[in-house]
Parts: C-alpha cells; sequence; structure tokens
C-alpha cells in the first residue's frame, strides 16, 4: 500500500488568499461572451499557490511519464514532482514502481549530492539505488537491501523489515504514467471516458519515446496549459511556425468538469505534420481517415498536455515550481515502425527542430504575459470563439477550489 502523508495543509495566509480568488472568480466558468480569467493573485501569489498545490496537486492524478521511458528491468528514472523527489522504475518482475526518492535513513536524496542531482528524465540502469550519504542500498522496488554499519544498532532483518523507500499511489493508462498523494482520491479510470474514444487507434501505450527535453520557464503553470488549449494565438505567436494546421481550422467538444480531459482539434490545410522534417516517417498504424487529417490536443489537467498528429504524439508535463515558474518536460513518441527507419535519427532531429522553435515562442510569450498579470490593469478578459477552452479549463479548476476551501471550513 502507498503511505499515507498529510501534505501541505494550508496556512492562514493561503486560505485568505483561496478565499479571494474564488470570490473574484464568480464568472470564469460563465458561456464564452462573458466568461472571465481568475483574478491576477491566482497567476502570481505565492499564498494562492500554497493553497492551489494542497488543493489541486496533492488530490489529483498527475502524469509523471510514459512506461516505455523504463522499457527494461533495472530502469528507472527521477522526476521532481511539487518538491517531491520521485524515482520511475521498472524492478526485476517487470513491474512499474514510483517511490519516493528520499533514503529512509536520514533523508538524503538518493539522486543528489554526490550522485550528481539527475534532474533531467534521463532513463539509468542499475540493479539497486545506492544513497550517496552512508550506502543505504534499495531495490527498484523500493525494499530495503543493505545498511552498512548497522549491525551493532539492529539487524539487517529488523531494518528490512521496517524500512523501505515510501510507495507513491500510481495507476497506469494507456502507457502513462500517473500518480496521486492522496490515496482516497476516486480511481483515474473513472476520468478518463471523454478521452478513450478520441485517442483510439494511436495504441499510445506501444509508442516508443525520444530522450526528454526539460526547459525551465518563468511563468504559472496555468498560463503554459491556457496556451496551449487555445488556438488563437497560434497564427500571431506561431505565424511561420504552425502553417499547417491554421486556427479557422478548429473544433471544440463539451466538457464534463468530472472528467480528466479537455480537448480541441484544429485540421490540417497544407501537409499532415505540424513538427515537420525531412523525408516523412511512417504514420501511426490504424488511424482513420479523420485522425490523419487533423491535430488532438488534449489537456489531463493539472499537468499534462498532448499532442496527437498522424505520425507521432507529443507528451509535456507542466511541473510547476512556485507561483511564477516551471519546470516544462517534453517527450515525443513514435510507432515501432518510424523508430527503425533508416533516416529516423535525422527526421527526429529535424522535427525537435521544428518543436523548439514552437516552444521557444510560446516560452517568451508565457513570461511576458506572467509580468503583465503582476500590473493592477491586468483584465477581466473578453474571449474569442477561439478561446472556448479555457472557460472549460477555469470550470474544472474553480469546482475543485471550492470543493477544497469547503473542505477546510468544514474540518
Amino acid at each position: 500500500m502507498p503511505v499515507s502523508r498529510t501534505g501541505s495543509f494550508p496556512d492562514a495566509l493561503a486560505i485568505a488568499a483561496a478565499r479571494r480568488v474564488i470570490n473574484g472568480a464568480a464568472r470564469v466558468a460563465d458561456p464564452l461572451d462573458t466568461a472571465e480569467i481568475f483574478p491576477r493573485e491566482a497567476y502570481t501569489g505565492e499564498d494562492f499557490w500554497r493553497f492551489e498545490r494542497w488543493a489541486l496537486f496533492e488530490r489529483e492524478w498527475l502524469c509523471v511519464g510514459h512506461v516505455n521511458q523504463v522499457p527494461n528491468p533495472g530502469d528507472y528514472f527521477g522526476i521532481t514532482v511539487i518538491d517531491e523527489p520521485l524515482i520511475v522504475a521498472r524492478a526485476e518482475s517487470g513491474d512499474i514502481h514510483v517511490t519516493s526518492a528520499i533514503c529512509q535513513h536520514r533523508g538524503h536524496p538518493l539522486l543528489d549530492g554526490l550522485a550528481q542531482a539527475d534532474t533531467s528524465g534521463a532513463c539509468r540502469n542499475a540493479r539497486l539505488l545506492i544513497c550517496p550519504y552512508h550506502s543505504w542500498s534499495y531495490t527498484l522496488d523500493g525494499a530495503l537491501h543493505a545498511a552498512p554499519g548497522m549491525g551493532r544498532t539492529a539487524s539487517l532483518a529488523d531494518l528490512r523489515n521496517r524500512i523501505r523507500l515510501p510507495r507513491i499511489r500510481h495507476s497506469i493508462y494507456q502507457g502513462l504514467i500517473f500518480i496521486n498523494l492522496d490515496e482516497n482520491a476516486m480511481p483515474l479510470e473513472a476520468r478518463m471516458h471523454t478521452m478513450q474514444h478520441m485517442i483510439n487507434g494511436f495504441g499510445l501505450a506501444d509508442l516508443i519515446p525520444t530522450a526528454v527535453s526539460n526547459t525551465p520557464i518563468q511563468s504559472n503553470w496555468k498560463l503554459y496549459q491556457e496556451n496551449s488549449l487555445e488556438p488563437y494565438h497560434t497564427d500571431t505567436v506561431h505565424r511561420t511556425s504552425h502553417n499547417p494546421a491554421p486556427a479557422r481550422l478548429s473544433a471544440f467538444y463539451d466538457f464534463d468538469p468530472a472528467d480528466a480531459a479537455i480537448i480541441t482539434t484544429t485540421g490540417f490545410e497544407q501537409s499532415n505534420e505540424l513538427f515537420a522534417g525531412g523525408d516523412p516517417l511512417p504514420s501511426i498504424p490504424g488511424l482513420s481517415a479523420e485522425q490523419h487529417g487533423r491535430l488532438l490536443f488534449v489537456a489531463v489537467l493539472p499537468m499534462l498536455f498532448m499532442v496527437f498528429e498522424p505520425g507521432s504524439v507529443l507528451l509535456t508535463l507542466a511541473l510547476p515550481e512556485g507561483a511564477d515558474r516551471m519546470l516544462l518536460r517534453t517527450l515525443s513518441l513514435y510507432p515501432r515502425a518510424a523508430t527503425e527507419a533508416p533516416h529516423f535519427a535525422s527526421a527526429v532531429e529535424a522535427q525537435s527542430t521544428a518543436l523548439t522553435k514552437i516552444v521557444s515562442e510560446d516560452v517568451l510569450t508565457q513570461e511576458a504575459l506572467q509580468r503583465g498579470h503582476r500590473s493592477q490593469f491586468t483584465p477581466p478578459g473578453t474571449f474569442s470563439w477561439l478561446e472556448a477552452t479555457i472557460p472549460q479549463m477555469n470550470n474544472w479548476l474553480v469546482t475543485r477550489y471550492r470543493s477544497a476551501l469547503d473542505s477546510l471550513l468544514s474540518s
């Protein structure tokens, strides 16, 4: 069983900030013609971030990667989620495990210090996870393996009986690894109905990932998700990099805030690749003609955003580090036939260059928007039809903010 944890219970300042934001968010879930954005404190306030961290990130399902990032027994990678260093590993049994990366001797991180902190998310392989402080070691399922020099204090059998790396509750859906720090959260699958029929045919669980890329962004995580979800900005911000999929070919879908996924699509006009470059790679087998003719954008809030195109799937993780900073982790997934093509490496490099251009344009925009949200003149917002997903996202958010605040005030 995953361990119980108390999390970062909000203090009085965080609760007061939550009240201000919620009181100022009466119209965020209105119909598009009257909907507003959240008050600027929701994007800039550290007090509100402490509430939001507890209300969302310690209660919701958070995607941390894909099973094929750890394809072989002994493979593992590190990821830090809301200041919690974690290890995602495939044990000798072949099972996926997610554990704390904090040694249970005296709290030294297993992937830090003399171990040379690895925040890249790159796949490593080892039989044991060894703490660089006192050489305590653990198997990849989190069991204590050895504790040198402890024999005069306690037997290894006793230590193994009562000490292990804390397990993190996780669930695997279509090859995506999700964690939840709340033992009482409803099962992940119950929230995936809308997304399921949209991604049928992509064979997401069988796709092969490329190397992970990490980009620090000086902005609130919600600005990243808003920007990713709305196509209104693409013809301006990405005027030369998003041409295959113009905003006017976008479509929007009904959304239930009890569900996990917000979805939009944009049709192709010139080619059926957004991140194109060089000779085309084999497409994902089994896609319909409709799926070949459009981009599919899916946000599984709060952290995951995906772009499905006929030849690949882009995963992006918005890892918040505070009210005004986050780390964007990205990786692309390809069908096996594409990875076996002789020009795969050069094609991926060209596609990565195209993606980097789009991401860099978004980063500049998001960081400027974050600075703009510090202004006393930040407006309540006026939405285009091409921003229909933002009130959907804000409905999802405010529903959870209110529920969390109610639970605090009634406890």
